[in-house]
C-alpha cells in the first residue's frame, strides 16, 4: 500500500498568493481609530509590533486555511495487488565435499570455493525473483528440504547463507535430490514449475537414477536446468546423464568454470523463465478538508480574542 498526499483542486492555492499582498494591504490602509489602545502589559515590549497587526496575522492564516481547505487535500491510499504468471521454482544445491574445491575464478588474481561462488551467484539470482515462490533442496548423499517454497525472500536468504559443503554426509543423490523437488511440486497449481540443479559430480548414491527422476519430472510438467560447475581434472562428471535429464524436461544443461559464466547461466534462466507482472489496484481517500475548516476557526477565534483583550480598543 502507498500513501501519498495530494489536493483534489489544486487551482484553487493559487489564490494564497494573494494572502501576503492582502495582509500588508490590511496594515498599510489600517488607521488607529479615535480612541486608546489598551494593552495589560506593563512595559512596552523591546521591539515594538503595531498593536494591529497580529490580530491582521491571524485573520489572513483564517483566510489562508478556508482556502486550503476549498482546495480539498486528500490522503490518498494505493492500494496494488501484483497477479504474476505463476512460477514455482527449487533450487536444487550440492553440498557434497567436493564443492569445497577453490577451484572457481573470480577474476586473474582470486579464487573461491565451487559452494561460495554457487551461493553468491543463486543469492543473487533470488533477489531478482521477487515475485516468484522459491523453495530450496540441499543434497549429498540424501537430499534436504531447507526452504518450502515462499515468497519470503529475506528468510529464504537466510538459510541459504548458513549452507556449507562437506558438513552432511557425503556423497551425490542427483536422483533422490529431483524427487524431492517434483514431491514439492507436482501438487501446486502453479502455470510453471521450475528446478535448476546445481552440482559438480556423479550420482553415486540413492534409490533414484537421473533419467527416472527426470521422466517423473516431465510427467508432472516440470522443466530441469542442469548445471555443473567446477572442471574435471580430480573429481569425475557425469555430462551426459545431466545433458539428458535437461532435454527430457525441456530445460537446458550449462557448464560453468568460473563465476562469470556461472552469472551468466542464472541470469540466461532468468530471462527464459521470465515472470509476467500485472498490477492491479484501488485507491481509497481520506478527506482533510475539515482538519482546515477546523484551524480557520482556531485563527478567527484568536484574533477576536486578541482584538478583545491585549489589542483591543476603547473609545
Amino acid at each position: 500500500m502507498e500513501e501519498t498526499f495530494a489536493f483534489k483542486h489544486p487551482w484553487v492555492l493559487i489564490h494564497l498568493l494573494w494572502i501576503p499582498l492582502i495582509f500588508v494591504y490590511w496594515v498599510k490602509t489600517w488607521t488607529p481609530p479615535k480612541s486608546l489602545i489598551y494593552t495589560t502589559a506593563n512595559e512596552h515590549p523591546k521591539v515594538q509590533i503595531p498593536p494591529h497587526v497580529i490580530p491582521l496575522f491571524f485573520r489572513s492564516l483564517c483566510l489562508a486555511s478556508i482556502l486550503l481547505g476549498i482546495a480539498q487535500p486528500q490522503r490518498v491510499y494505493t492500494h496494488r495487488q501484483c497477479q504474476s504468471s505463476g512460477i514455482d521454482l527449487i533450487l536444487a544445491l550440492d553440498l557434497s565435499s567436493s564443492m569445497r574445491v577453490p577451484d572457481f575464478a573470480v577474476n586473474q588474481f582470486q579464487r573461491v570455493t565451487r559452494i561460495q561462488a554457487a551461493k553468491a551467484v543463486i543469492a543473487e539470482f533470488i533477489q531478482q525473483r521477487q515475485h516468484d515462490r522459491i523453495g530450496l533442496v540441499t543434497f549429498a548423499r540424501y537430499p534436504y528440504l531447507v526452504s518450502p517454497l515462499t515468497l519470503n525472500h529475506a528468510w529464504l536468504l537466510k538459510n541459504l547463507d548458513r549452507l556449507n559443503a562437506g558438513l552432511i554426509e557425503d556423497g551425490t543423490a542427483i536422483g533422490s535430490a529431483i524427487t524431492m523437488c517434483v514431491n514439492r511440486l507436482k501438487d501446486l497449481q502453479a502455470k510453471t514449475r521450475i528446478i535448476i540443479l546445481l552440482t559438480d559430480g556423479v550420482n553415486n548414491c540413492g534409490n533414484v537414477a537421473p533419467v527416472m527422476a527426470a521422466e517423473v519430472a516431465e510427467h508432472f510438467q516440470a522443466k530441469i536446468y542442469t548445471i555443473v560447475v567446477g572442471n574435471d581434472q580430480f573429481f569425475p562428471v557425469d555430462e551426459q546423464t545431466l545433458v539428458q535429464v535437461a532435454e527430457k524436461t525441456g530445460g537446458r544443461f550449462y557448464r560453468a568454470y568460473d563465476v562469470s559464466t556461472l552469472k551468466q547461466i542464472y541470469k540466461e534462466i532468468d530471462q527464459l523463465e521470465k515472470t509476467k507482472i500485472s498490477l492491479e489496484g484501488h485507491t481509497t481517500c481520506a478527506e482533510l478538508f475539515t482538519l482546515c475548516l477546523w484551524l480557520a476557526l482556531a485563527f478567527f477565534s484568536l484574533e477576536q480574542i486578541l482584538k478583545n483583550s491585549r489589542y483591543r480598543t476603547l473609545p
